[in-house]
């Protein structure tokens, strides 16, 4: 089976192919352990995203850690970033889910996978300049 930081290339590799600029965070070493870094960190017309990477063979649901949880939530409230987990189901394509998505249970936090957004449709959110959520709360005026 691949490893972790191959399918964390390659979804960076696929958002790169679409026009994004994206970083992969380090794994490992003292930084890694003293700052809070997601997998993925990518920017396209002047938005960020956070992105959590999972995989998996079962279509139902995953679980992220409760330090995985708390990493995109801070990238959320300190740089103001997107928060998102990407989960590639084995031998099927990706699924973009929001931090909201996630349902705490226990010492972690749950993610069933119904719905999600593809990875087409994750990108053409962020391939106009706002969203529609800022235009209908008033933060960007026509």
């Amino acid at each position: 089976m691949r490893s972790r930081v191959s399918f964390e290339r390659e979804l960076a590799g696929k958002l790169y192919q679409m026009g994004w600029a994206v970083m992969r965070a380090p794994a490992s070493g003292a930084a890694a352990k003293r700052y809070l870094y997601p997998d993925l960190v990518a920017l396209k017309k002047g938005r960020a995203v956070a992105i959590e990477v999972k995989t998996t063979k079962d279509k139902k649901y995953i679980y992220l850690e409760r330090r995985q949880y708390e990493i995109l939530k801070e990238w959320e409230e300190r740089g103001g970033a997107d928060a998102w987990v990407a989960v590639k189901v084995l031998y099927s394509g990706w699924s973009f889910y929001p931090l909201s998505s996630l349902k705490e249970a226990g010492k972690s936090f749950r993610l069933d996978l119904e719905g999600g957004l593809s990875l087409e449709s994750f990108d053409a959110l962020y391939s106009v300049k706002y969203t529609l959520t800022e235009f209908a709360k008033g933060i960007v005026e026509v």
